[in-house]
């Protein structure tokens, strides 16, 4: 993994999307990355809420790299595309 790969992260069922901005070598021998989340409001939300709840942060800033799955995008965009397609001509939408 390396800066500019696009990955996603789950969440307690939040699938998350991102790239990578930054990645460091931590004395513990892991790669870290900083990440740019899009369209990240539900996990924001929820991470609110935690906050609230407990009066700690629990956000992360960095990401150990195996909390990250690498995204071939065109790959991925290209499948949902097709799935799209087929729901389509099914008559079922995909919205």
């Amino acid at each position: 993994m390396k800066e500019g790969d696009v990955v996603y992260n789950e969440y307690h069922n939040i699938r998350r999307y991102g790239i990578i901005e930054k990645k460091t070598i931590k004395d513990d021998g892991w790669g870290y990355c900083a990440v740019k989340w899009f369209n990240d409001e539900i996990y924001e939300d929820r991470m609110a809420d935690r906050q609230k709840l407990t009066n700690k942060n629990w956000a992360l800033e960095e990401y150990r790299v195996d909390m990250l799955l690498p995204i071939d995008l065109h790959k991925e965009l290209s499948t949902l595309e097709d799935i799209r397609h087929e729901l389509n001509t099914r008559g079922q939408g995909g919205n």
